[in-house]
Parts: structure tokens; C-alpha cells; sequence
């Protein structure tokens, strides 16, 4: 997926790596290792921080992921994923677990604090033909068998219509898995019109579209994205990336630049946006902006690739 770059002698060959690094590479290893982060916050129903909570998280189509307990503050992150549609389990004391899915879209990109309120546990039952949907939908997807997933999903919203939007969402989610982008996106769009002002399911429908080819649709979507609603860099970042990956380096580069004008400390948004312009064959930008990463992060392997690149380019 690498983008045509603008040939200029030896230049460009001493950047092959560099750019190689960031939009492709040799497969890694089956299993849930990465480099991506997930990170969040446990709640109770009226805001209060449960410390303790045991957070679950795993990647069915990679075998498992790891555990981990919530601090003082209800707050819990981990380091080292790979990139993919991963559950969230969340037990705690005296509440209902609670189980929510993220779509991890790419291991470089960064994704919001998830929140995740907790019920105190009530003794309300649930059907027993839910229940079974649930369990068939939940082996299923853990064994990545999404297609029966699907169907089970579907059993599911036929039996619980008032959780409908959930449903879609997790419809939307194991369509991604399976690479089947224009159905994902009907079941994300349902999940759209029940909240426009969504704006992580926004970003992660666009991605799809995105990486679907439907390059139109995904820049559409992104066009109704509530940018002054958007807190964090993160989010901008990941559009970039994305639009990367759709071989869009000249939008790619806007989104990145809207990152570091949100938060001018923003390094990563310095990084990519320079390699994008390398790309683009743009020295003296692409040398502005790996300057500027390197003030803000001079240790670490990207800042080792961002030397390399300035070296190249003098």
C-alpha cells in the first residue's frame, strides 16, 4: 500500500525504509501482540470511580489478550495490542458485568479514553433464549466465526430490540473483520442516525469506507465530523492515518496538520505529517516537521527514523 513517491536518485532509495515502516510490512505473528493501546475509565452508574475492577481484554480473531485492574481512580490502560476489534470485559464487586467492543483501527493511531459504566448487579433475569443468543454470538466471535456470529446477532436483535443500536454496532464491527466494509457500514450508519454526534463511531465508520475503497463515502463522512466537539489530537491523527493507508498522502496531510493545531505538543501528528510530505516529494516541509518532532520527542525508534530521514535530505 505504499504511496508512488517522487523519484529523485538516492535520496527516495535511503527512504524506502522509513516510509516502509509506517504503511506496510512483513505480517507479524498470529496472536494479540502489537504495538497498539487501549485505555479507560471504570464508572459507576453515578460517576464514581471503581478501583479494582477487573478489565478483560480480547481479540477472537487472535487468540486472547491481557487483564488488568483499575486504580484509585477507576482508570486502566494497556500497551501492546494489535490492531483489531477487541471485547472489553469488565467485572467488578457489586455490579453487572458489563461487556463492550473497540475497534482498535490501526496500531499507530490513538484512540479516546473509553468510558464504561457499571449497573450495581440487580436480580432481574434474563430470557433464556437471549441468553443462548448471547453465548452462541459470543463463542462465535471469539472463535472467529463471523459469519455465524452474524447470524446469531441477528437472532439477538430480533429478541432485543431495545438494544438495537448495540447490536448494530457489534454487527458493524465483525463485518469489519471479515473485510465486508459496505455491509459494516449499513449496521455503523444505523448506529450514527441513533447519535450523529457520535463522533468515534463517525471516525471508525469513515475508516471503514475508507479502507473499503469507497473513498467518497469516507470523505463524506469525515466532512460531517463535529470538529469543534473533538477534545483530543487523537482523533484527527487517526483520520490521517487512515486516509494514508486509503492512498490519500495530500488529505492524510490536513488531518495531521489539524492535530498538531489542536495541540501544538503533539508529536506523532509532526512525524507522519513529514513522512506524508516525503512522500509527496515536499523536502523542505517534510525537514519542518521531523525538526519539530524530534524537539518534541528526540528518543525512541521514530525519532531514530526521523534522523535517518533528515540526513537523507540534506
Amino acid at each position: 500500500m505504499l504511496q508512488a513517491l517522487k523519484r529523485n536518485g538516492s535520496v527516495i532509495i535511503g527512504l524506502v525504509a522509513v516510509v516502509s515502516f509506517l504503511v506496510g510490512g512483513p505480517a507479524r505473528a498470529q496472536d494479540w501482540k502489537g504495538q497498539g493501546r487501549l485505555e479507560g475509565r471504570v464508572l459507576g452508574s453515578d460517576g464514581t470511580p471503581i478501583a479494582g475492577a477487573t478489565v478483560k481484554l480480547d481479540n477472537p480473531a487472535r487468540g486472547g489478550g491481557p487483564t488488568i485492574k483499575t486504580d484509585k481512580k477507576g482508570k486502566w490502560a494497556y500497551f501492546g495490542l494489535v490492531a483489531g476489534s477487541w471485547n472489553v470485559d469488565v467485572d467488578a464487586a457489586g455490579y453487572a458485568t458489563k461487556r463492550i467492543s473497540i475497534a482498535l483501527a490501526s496500531e499507530s493511531g490513538r484512540m479516546n479514553p473509553v468510558e464504561i459504566r457499571l449497573e450495581k448487579a440487580g436480580p432481574a433475569p434474563t430470557p433464556p433464549e437471549v441468553l443462548e443468543a448471547v453465548r452462541k454470538a459470543d463463542e462465535a466471535y471469539k472463535g472467529g466465526r463471523f459469519a455465524e456470529a452474524q447470524a446469531e446477532y441477528e437472532k439477538l436483535l430480533a429478541l432485543r430490540p431495545d438494544l438495537a443500536t448495540t447490536i448494530h454496532q457489534q454487527m458493524g464491527f465483525s463485518l469489519i473483520q471479515m473485510k465486508k466494509y459496505p455491509e459494516a457500514l449499513e449496521h455503523l450508519q444505523k448506529v450514527l442516525d441513533a447519535d450523529p454526534t457520535n463522533v468515534q463511531i463517525r471516525v471508525i465508520t469513515a475508516q471503514a469506507a475508507l479502507e473499503g475503497g469507497m473513498i467518497d463515502r469516507g470523505l463524506e463522512l469525515l466532512k460531517s465530523l463535529d470538529e469543534g466537539a473533538v477534545k483530543t489530537p487523537d482523533i484527527f491523527f487517526n483520520v490521517g492515518a487512515a486516509l494514508i493507508n486509503a492512498n490519500r498522502p495530500e488529505d492524510a496531510i490536513v488531518y495531521f496538520g489539524k492535530s498538531v493545531t489542536l495541540d501544538a505538543t503533539y508529536a506523532d501528528g509532526y512525524f507522519r505529517r513529514g513522512v506524508a510530505y516525503i512522500q509527496l516529494g515536499k523536502t523542505a516541509e517534510a525537514k519542518v516537521d521531523l525538526k519539530k518532532f524530534l524537539e518534541l520527542s528526540p528518543q525512541g525508534p521514530e525519532a531514530d527514523l526521523a534522523r535517518k530521514a533528515l540526513e537523507q535530505l540534506k
